[in-house]
């Protein structure tokens, strides 16, 4: 009899779908290089103690997704359009981890009653406020008026930006526009009045359709930028402080084992880590001395590169 009950039970071991063994589903908003980037370093970190499915929303329709919210030992959607779709049609009890997803964005996202508040965590994309003003301070130590574009959505960050400049002394001048139409304005109306121009994740105010515009409207006024991704610093901001996908995915990976650990997530947040870099050609050519990168580097307390 325990003979037999014992090849019963191989037998299910072997034929029981794969969701069975709780399978952890990352869905990408696209096939971008930055959310394959992500996508990899999560796996590594992940390694052999769980099986990873990697799907793109190109791939997932809404009844899969709810299937998987039934079934998945965790969702990790990558981006703003992932997370939104994920939280669209989450019906069942799966926790969720979005990563790269602006604070403000994340904020926004409406999950099921049931889900409990430890069951729904993010990894933000943009960085807090000690980060972004702390490098204004240590790149332009001279610099006392910080510029800022906002839509609504970023008011909470807004809010808390003005708490962190007023800490430091500095003067935050906010523009809150409620259309793409008015970036163009608000800008120069802030830039009249700014040292420094701060760049935060905006679907309005900043974004890949009127980022060059922006930069080259700084660049007229002369006034110096600090952006939140290296591709604006290649693109004419002198300085940003930013985390990377593979940053965000090693993190991402972190929390899942914390989650095994604890039975919870750990509660929204930054990124831990983060780079900054520097555009040396923009700020000769605006007249800016920059001070020593690594010393930079160190009292914001980034990884030395």
């Amino acid at each position: 009899m325990f003979r037999r009950l014992l090849f019963l039970c191989l037998i299910w071991l072997a034929l029981r779908p794969a969701w069975a063994e709780g399978v952890i589903h990352l869905i990408l908003s696209d096939s971008g290089v930055a959310y394959q980037e992500a996508s990899e370093a999560f796996r590594a970190d992940i390694g052999a103690r769980a099986t990873v499915k990697v799907w793109t929303l190109a791939e997932l329709g809404a009844e899969q997704a709810q299937n998987l919210s039934r079934v998945a030992k965790i969702l990790v959607p990558v981006g703003v359009k992932a997370a939104r779709f994920v939280a669209e049609h989450h019906i069942g009890q799966a926790p969720v981890l979005a990563l790269m997803i602006p604070r403000a964005a994340s904020e926004k996202l409406q999950w099921p009653t049931s889900l409990g508040r430890r069951k729904i965590s993010a990894i933000y994309i943009d960085q807090p406020p000690s980060r972004s003003l702390g490098l204004a301070a240590a790149a332009f130590p001279a610099a006392r008026r910080v510029g800022l574009v906002i839509s609504p959505e970023n008011a909470a960050v807004a809010k808390d930006l003005l708490k962190e400049a007023t800490l430091r002394n500095l003067r935050l001048t906010v523009e809150t526009i409620n259309s793409a139409d008015d970036v163009a304005a608000a800008l120069r109306r802030v830039l009249q009045d700014s040292d420094v121009l701060l760049l935060v994740p905006d679907a309005i105010a900043i974004n890949a359709g009127n980022a060059q515009n922006v930069l080259l409207t700084t660049y007229r006024f002369r006034t110096p930028v600090i952006g939140f991704s290296q591709g604006l610093s290649k693109a004419g901001a002198v300085a940003s402080v930013y985390s990377s996908p593979k940053q965000i995915g090693q993190q991402g990976a972190q929390f899942v084992h914390r989650m095994e650990e604890d039975g919870e997530l750990p509660m929204p947040q930054h990124a831990g880590e983060f780079s900054v870099v520097f555009n040396p050609h923009v700020a000769r050519s605006l007249g800016v001395a920059l001070p020593n990168e690594t010393e930079v580097r160190r009292k914001l307390g980034a990884r030395l590169e």
